[in-house]
C-alpha cells in the first residue's frame, strides 16, 4: 500500500491528516471507544502533540506503587508537561537520565532528604566533575519531580527546596566558565583539520559553526534552501534533537524543534570563508548525489554522512574529542623536535565553537543588540555577560600593553 503524504509531499504515518484548511489532525481512539482529534498548523508541532499525548496516556496508567522511587516521579512529572517543545522535552529527558537515573534516581523519593541531595549535588561536582550550571539544570529536574510527589500526598516537604542553593553556598561556586578559543588555538584548529585524511570531513563543519556561532541543532539542521549565497545569510528556523528512547512508548529517534522563542528564528549574515565552508560541502553532497535522510518530512539536509544519515550533537562531539587528541599528540612531536613550547589546544565542545564566534563578534565590540540578534540570545543578559567578560579581558590587556610601553611600571 503507497504511503500517504501531505501535501508537500511529507509521508504522513498512521492516524496523521493533512486537513483542506491546511491544517494537520490527528486521529485516536480513546479508552471509551470515543474518535478523538488532534490539531496543529504544522506537521512538526503535530507530532509533538502526539508525543506529549502517548506518554501521558502511559505515564496515567501505571498506580502508584509502596516504593515510589524518584525516577517514576521525573518521569510522571515529565509526562504532564504537556506542550513543552520536543528540544526542552529531549533536554530535560537527556540530562536527568546522564545525572540521575542510574544512581540517585532508584532511590524511594519518601526517604530522600534534604541533607541527601545537597550531597548528591556535590558528588556530581567533585566526583563526576560536572560544572555547577550543570547541576542547575538537574536540580530544576529533581525539584519538579519532588514537587509532584508534594502535590500529591506522599511528601510532607519537598526536601529539594533550597538545596542547589544552600549547596552552592556550601562549594563557593566552584563554577567553571565556559572560555573561548583564543585567535592563535582557533587557526591551529582549523588548519589541522584542512586537507587531512582522516579528519579533513570536518572542516567545513566546524568552519561554519566558528563562523556562524549557530547552536549545534541548528547547524546540524541546515538545509540547502536555508542558505542564500548571493544575499550572504543563512536562514536559521528549525533545529535537530535527539528525542530519547522512552520505556513502552517509544524508541530513540531524532527530531525537527522549532525555534523555543521568537530570537531563535533569525538571518545570520555569511561570511567570505563561511561561504567557502559551503561550497565545499556541496562538494562533497554532488558527489555522493546529495544523499539524505527524512526527518518530520524534513530532508535535503547540508551536513551529512555517505549514507545521507545526518550528524548528531553526540557525534560531532566525540569528533572534536578525538581531533584534539589528535592534533596535541602532534604538536608536542612537532615542537620537541623543533626546540618550542607547545600550542596545545583545551578540550573543547560544540558550545564552546559557538562561544567563541560570539567573543569574537565582542572583542571588535559589534553592537550589543547585533550581537545578541545574531547569536538569537532570548534575553540581552546572557549577552551583556559574555562582552563584560571580554571586556575584563581586553582592559588587561591594554593595561599590560601600557606598562610595556611606559616602561616606568
Amino acid at each position: 500500500m503507497a504511503s500517504r503524504k501531505d501535501g508537500n509531499g511529507r509521508v504522513l504515518q498512521k492516524g496523521e491528516f493533512h486537513r483542506k484548511d491546511g491544517r494537520y489532525q490527528f486521529t485516536y481512539t480513546n479508552i471509551a471507544g470515543k474518535r478523538c482529534y488532534i490539531y496543529a498548523d504544522n506537521l512538526v508541532t503535530l507530532r509533538q502533540k502526539e508525543r506529549d499525548f502517548q506518554v501521558a496516556s502511559w505515564q496515567g496508567a501505571t498506580q502508584y506503587g509502596s516504593q515510589v522511587s524518584l525516577n517514576f516521579m521525573f518521569d510522571r512529572a515529565l509526562a504532564l508537561k504537556v506542550g513543552i517543545k520536543q528540544s526542552t522535552y529531549a533536554s530535560y529527558r537527556q540530562t536527568y537520565d546522564n545525572h540521575v537515573r542510574e544512581e540517585f534516581g532508584t532511590k524511594p523519593i519518601k526517604n530522600i532528604s534534604h541533607s541527601d541531595i545537597m550531597a548528591f549535588y556535590s558528588y556530581l561536582v567533585r566526583s563526576k566533575g560536572l560544572c555547577v550550571k550543570t547541576v542547575q539544570h538537574v536540580h530544576l529536574q529533581v525539584f519538579s519531580a519532588c514537587k509532584l510527589a508534594l502535590q500529591d500526598g506522599m511528601l510532607l516537604r519537598n526536601p529539594a527546596d533550597g538545596a542547589f542553593g544552600a549547596f552552592k553556598r556550601a562549594i563557593g561556586d566552584e563554577e567553571r566558565k565556559i572560555r573561548a578559543l583564543t585567535l592563535e588555538e582557533q587557526k591551529a584548529f582549523l588548519e589541522f583539520m584542512d586537507g587531512h585524511p582522516t579528519w579533513g570531513r570536518y572542516h567545513s563543519i566546524f568552519q561554519v559553526m566558528l563562523g556562524t556561532g549557530l547552536r549545534v541543532g541548528e547547524l546540524c539542521g541546515l538545509r540547502w534552501q536555508d542558505i542564500d549565497v548571493e544575499k550572504r545569510f543563512v536562514d536559521v528556523n528549525h533545529g535537530i534533537v535527539i528525542i530519547k528512547a522512552i520505556k513502552g512508548v517509544s524508541k530513540e529517534h531524532l527530531a525537527v524543534s522549532l525555534p523555543k522563542t521568537k530570537a531563535g528564528i533569525r538571518q545570520v549574515p555569511l561570511m567570505q570563508p563561511v561561504i567557502q565552508a559551503f561550497m565545499d560541502e556541496y562538494k562533497w553532497a554532488q558527489a555522493k548525489k546529495f544523499a539524505s535522510e527524512t526527518i518530520d518530512g524534513y530532508t535535503d539536509f547540508i551536513f551529512t554522512k555517505r549514507n545521507g544519515s545526518v550528524y548528531t550533537s553526540s557525534r560531532l562531539d566525540k569528533a572534536l574529542d578525538d581531533i584534539v587528541k589528535a592534533y596535541n599528540k602532534q604538536e608536542e612531536a612537532l615542537a620537541e623536535y623543533e626546540e618550542r613550547e607547545p600550542l596545545l589546544l583545551p578540550h573543547i565542545s560544540n558550545h564552546m565553537l559557538r562561544h567563541t564566534f560570539c567573543t569574537r563578534l565582542c572583542e571588535r565590540d559589534v553592537n550589543v543588540k547585533v550581537i545578541q540578534t545574531i547569536m538569537g540570545h532570548a534575553s540581552i543578559k546572557i549577552t551583556l555577560d559574555i562582552y563584560a567578560e571580554v571586556s575584563k579581558e581586553k582592559q588587561l590587556e591594554e593595561i599590560n600593553k601600557l606598562a610595556d610601553e611606559l616602561d616606568v611600571f
